[in-house]
């Protein structure tokens, strides 16, 4: 009788340590967790035939993305990637403010993606001296998370005579800060002890041997921004700039392009799935034969885990995302062809009457990290179609030199649907959506050159 209540007594003494959680402590982490969950790579094509790879924030769950105006001027497209959610078109302009250097974007079909988005904080009560958290895609660093300290606040002619000065009305309050800032930098955040917006990286000053200075726009001017919005036309992102170096350059420095085709492959590269999410064409019927065959066959690696640090933790810059419309036939979307990669699938699905077939998984987009040669910790658990997991795994790989290890992923394919013209219906009979597809399998040369297509460099040029 005295063991048992002893027993007893122990385990509600245990149960209060675990319920006894300091509420500002477990703010700070749900702050952080949703941070890390908003920072995004925005990745912008634009007219000049030029890539710009910076970064952006979410400001709601309803796909809007924060990033500088000057990020987006002259694109003609623009994606946005996260490592956890995968990849993301953007379909519509929100809002511009070319003299506050702001852009709002809407995402396509994003609001299923995201629980959780980055919450504004107050920068009136910042002071100098402030530590601050910075979360950015920078382009030549590993990590996302920084910390840094304001050195300086005001407006922009009294912080610095320059070209990015001359742009900015002068009403707007920016915050100066110093660290490993570069041109990847452009729309990172920066953040209070709670992890909540109080700066959006707009342009850097001079270096030292201290870092980049870097100026960022006060969240007080932000919050009027985001709260009021309508659609603009994308002709509106169109500058009378003829390059980057006229406009685009002068604010943080030109963005890095892709490598040479021909330069050597020192590293080797780990390769995964990506999420894949519902396409829409103006054909309805065969929109749901394409999604109704993503739904049965989507496959992604999650809570990726590379020698201990998280895959949102990297920095997206070390992360090439490979997109199924660059292949080694050309072969790209249409308005009636849909193009994906599928593979062997490590499930098996159970058919009809106790028989078990393998399915096939697929995915849109297969991302592609370079890593040093010799051995690499990595964890992480397969997700796939019906809710089948893999559980966690635990592996050590041992990375080649211009090789390519892929996750879980045999026979690789590229895959194209190819809607078909309608044929006469019968009497009686029932018009149906008719499609043909077609298989190109993706061997070891294809692969490595497919991938030599999306690197870019991993230094700064010197």
């Amino acid at each position: 009788m005295i063991l048992r209540q002893a027993l007893l007594v122990a385990g509600i003494i245990a149960i209060s340590l675990v319920f006894a959680v300091d509420p500002a402590e477990c703010g700070v982490r749900m702050g952080r967790e949703s941070a890390l969950d908003s920072i995004v790579q925005v990745t912008v094509h634009t007219r000049f035939g030029t890539t710009r790879c910076c970064s952006g924030f979410l400001y709601s769950t309803n796909g809007y993305v924060v990033t500088p105006y000057h990020v987006v001027s002259d694109a003609v497209s623009i994606d946005v990637f996260h490592a956890t959610h995968g990849v993301f078109a953007v379909d519509r302009v929100r809002r511009i403010d070319p003299r506050a250097d702001i852009a709002l974007l809407a995402l396509a079909q994003s609001a299923s993606a995201w629980k959780s988005c980055a919450r504004l904080g107050d920068s009136r009560i910042l002071s100098v001296g402030d530590e601050l958290h910075v979360l950015h895609h920078a382009a030549f660093s590993d990590e996302v998370q920084t910390d840094t300290v304001i050195s300086n606040l005001g407006y922009p002619r009294q912080l610095e005579e320059g070209y990015f000065a001359s742009q900015y009305a002068n009403e707007l309050l920016l915050l100066v800060v110093q660290g490993n800032f570069d041109v990847g930098s452009t729309g990172g955040i920066l953040c209070n002890s709670n992890y909540e917006v109080v700066g959006l990286i707009l342009a850097a000053g001079q270096t030292t041997a201290d870092g980049t200075v870097a100026y960022a726009l006060a969240s007080s001017y932000l919050a009027p921004f985001l709260n009021s919005t309508y659609d603009v036309s994308w002709d509106n992102l169109r500058t009378e700039h003829d390059s980057d170096a006229d406009y685009f350059d002068r604010f943080f420095g030109p963005a890095p392009q892709v490598v040479d085709l021909s330069s050597s492959m020192a590293e080797g590269y780990l390769a995964w799935f990506a999420p894949c999410r519902h396409s829409e064409y103006a054909d309805y019927e065969f929109t749901n034969e394409i999604n109704d065959k993503i739904d049965k066959n989507w496959f992604y690696s999650e809570n990726l885990v590379v020698d201990g640090r998280p895959i949102r933790e990297w920095s997206a810059s070390r992360i090439y995302v490979w997109p199924a419309y660059l292949n080694p036939w050309d072969v790209t979307d249409s308005m009636d062809v849909y193009v994906h990669f599928d593979a062997d699938s490590i499930f098996s699905k159970r058919i009809y009457r106790e028989r078990e077939m393998e399915e096939r998984i697929m995915t849109r987009h297969i991302l592609a990290m370079p890593l040093s040669k010799g051995t690499h910790a990595v964890q992480y658990e397969n997700r796939g179609a019906n809710y089948r997991s893999t559980g966690t795994r635990r592996l050590r790989l041992n990375i080649k030199s211009s090789e390519v290890s892929m996750l879980d992923i045999t026979g690789l394919s590229l895959v194209t649907m190819q809607l078909l013209p309608s044929s006469p219906v019968g009497v009686g009979e029932q018009e149906g959506v008719r499609y043909e597809l077609e298989r190109r399998p993706l061997g070891e040369k294809e692969i490595n050159a497919c991938i030599r297509h999306v690197r870019y460099p991993i230094l700064p040029p010197s």
